[in-house]
C-alpha cells in the first residue's frame, strides 16, 4: 500500500511527503457487573498521508502542508486527485519553512502479541473481587491493544515499531445508610499482574467507603496541605510543558535553559527526567510521528531547567537539533518520609473532581472529592470545598516523600507536601 502511494507521490511534484501506516489490533470486553455483555475483537489499519508544499516569496521561503486518510481499496485514480487537493490546499496557509527528520531509519518486524491472554489476565483479577457489604461493582470495560507504526518520509526517514497498551475502565457503587454515590475510575498501564490490578481496584472500594461517609471539607487558611492522589504526575506536567518547544515557540513560556524555578532555600529541589523506556507503561514509543527518537533527557535538575523537548516544526524554528518527545518521565525522590508529613496536623488531597494545571500562569486546584483531615488527634474523611494554589508561590516552599509510586507513564514522589494553602469550604 504504501510502495503504491509513494510511486504516485513522486510523480505528483509535491515539495515532501510524510506517510504514516498504523496498523491496530484491539480486544475489548464489557461487563454489566460480572457478566459478559459483549466481547470485540478489530483489526483496522490507517494511512496518513502528510503533502508539504514550499513556496518561495521576496520575504522567504515558506511551507504548507495538508493531510488526509488514504483508504486501502481506493483507486491509484483517487489517489492522485487526493494528492492534487492536498498540493492546493497545503498552499492556502503557509508558515516560514522546517526541515522534515532526514534519514532516519529504525526497522522492528510486527509482533503478535497474546492480547487475549493479557485480556484475561484482568478480567480473572476482576472476577477474584468481591463485593463488600457498602460496595459493589457496577460495571467495567477492559481495553487490550497491540499498534504496528511504519513512518516513511521523502527525506530518507523509514521507521517501524510495535507498541502495546492497556485499559480497564471501572465503575463502583457504594452505599452508606441508605446514600448512594458512584465512582468512575480509569486504570492505564501494560503487563501488570493480576494481584496489582486487584489491590489498585480494592483501594478504589476503600476510597468509595470513605467517600461516602465523609463530612463536608471546612474553610480554613494557611494549612498545610499534602497531595497523595493518581493527579500528583499532572503536578509535574507544569515543567514538562513550560520546557515544551511548542509552548517556546508560541511563547507561552518564557522560560530559558538555566533558570532556577526553585531560589528558595525551603523546599526539596526538582529533578524531572524523561525515560525512552519506563517498565509497565503504555507509553513505550521508540519515536515520534516525525521521525525523532527518544531519549533519557534531564529536563530539570535541582530545580533548574536542563532542556527542551517537542516537536520538530517549533524545534526548527527555535534552531534546536536531535530534539526528543517525552512519552514517560521520573521525577526524583523528595527528602520527607510520608510518616513524617504525617506527625503535625494536615489536610491530605487523594480525590479531586478534576485536578486542573494552567501551566501558563501556574495556577492549578480543584474540587475536593475525598480528602482527610487531621488535627492532631485524629484523621477525619472529608469531602467539598477546593483549593487554588499558585506554581510561583508553592515551590518556594513545597517537599517530596521519599516514597515513590508508578502511574502508569511516570514515576513521581507519592506525597507532596504544600504549605500555607487557603481552602475554601463550610464556615
Amino acid at each position: 500500500m504504501l510502495d503504491r502511494i509513494i510511486n504516485i507521490l513522486q510523480q505528483a511534484e509535491v515539495s515532501d511527503y510524510r506517510l504514516m501506516e498504523l496498523t491496530t489490533v484491539s480486544h475489548q470486553a464489557f461487563f454489566v457487573r460480572q457478566k459478559l455483555d459483549q466481547h470485540r475483537i478489530s483489526d483496522t489499519v490507517h494511512v496518513t498521508l502528510d503533502v508539504y508544499m514550499d513556496k518561495e516569496t521576496e520575504n522567504g521561503r515558506f511551507r504548507g502542508k495538508a493531510s488526509c486518510e488514504v483508504h486501502p481499496n481506493e483507486t491509484d485514480k483517487q489517489i492522485r486527485a487526493k494528492i492534487e487537493k492536498l498540493k492546493f490546499n497545503a498552499l492556502l496557509a503557509v508558515n516560514p519553512y522546517y526541515q522534515l527528520v532526514k534519514d532516519e531509519k529504525y526497522r522492528e518486524e510486527r509482533v503478535r502479541h497474546d492480547l487475549y491472554g493479557a485480556l484475561k489476565t484482568v478480567v480473572d483479577a476482576m472476577h477474584g473481587i468481591q463485593d463488600t457489604e457498602s460496595e459493589k461493582i457496577n460495571s467495567y470495560e477492559v481495553f487490550v491493544n497491540e499498534y504496528y507504526y511504519h513512518i516513511i518520509n521523502s527525506q530518507g526517514t523509514d521507521i517501524s515499531f510495535n507498541t502495546m497498551d492497556e485499559q480497564l475502565e471501572v465503575v463502583i457503587n457504594s452505599i452508606n445508610e441508605g446514600h448512594e454515590i458512584e465512582l468512575y475510575h480509569v486504570i492505564d498501564f501494560v503487563e501488570r499482574t493480576a494481584e496489582e490490578i486487584t489491590s489498585e481496584i480494592m483501594e478504589v472500594f476503600r476510597h468509595a467507603r470513605e467517600r461516602n461517609r465523609a463530612v463536608p471539607t471546612k474553610k480554613m487558611d494557611n494549612v498545610r496541605v499534602l497531595l497523595s492522589g493518581d493527579f500528583n504526575d499532572r503536578f509535574f506536567d507544569y515543567f514538562l510543558t513550560r520546557t515544551n518547544t511548542q509552548a517556546v515557540f508560541l511563547g507561552y513560556s518564557s522560560n530559558k535553559i538555566g533558570d532556577n524555578c526553585q531560589e528558595s532555600d525551603q523546599c526539596d529541589k526538582i529533578t524531572l527526567r524523561a525515560a525512552a523506556h519506563l517498565d509497565k507503561s503504555s507509553r513505550n514509543l521508540p519515536y515520534s510521528k516525525d521521525g525523532n527518537k527518544a531519549q533519557d533527557l534531564t529536563i530539570v535538575e535541582n530545580g533548574v531547567y536542563q532542556n527542551y523537548w517537542g516537536d520538530q516544526i517549533t524545534a526548527c524554528y527555535l534552531g534546536l537539533e536531535n530534539v526528543s518527545p517525552v512519552y514517560n518521565f521520573i521525577v526524583e525522590p523528595g527528602s520527607r518520609f510520608v510518616e513524617e508529613m504525617k506527625k503535625e496536623p494536615y489536610l491530605e488531597l487523594v480525590q479531586f473532581s478534576d485536578f486542573m494545571m494552567d501551566p501558563i500562569v501556574g495556577n492549578f486546584g480543584g474540587e475536593i472529592r475525598l480528602g482527610y483531615y487531621f488535627d492532631g488527634n485524629t484523621v477525619v474523611p472529608v469531602t467539598g470545598g477546593s483549593i487554588t494554589c499558585n506554581m510561583n508561590a508553592v515551590l518556594k516552599h513545597v517537599y517530596f516523600s521519599k516514597e515513590t509510586r508508578q502511574l502508569n507513564n511516570c514515576i513521581v514522589p507519592a506525597t507532596i507536601e504544600l504549605f500555607d494553602v487557603n481552602v475554601s469550604g463550610e464556615q
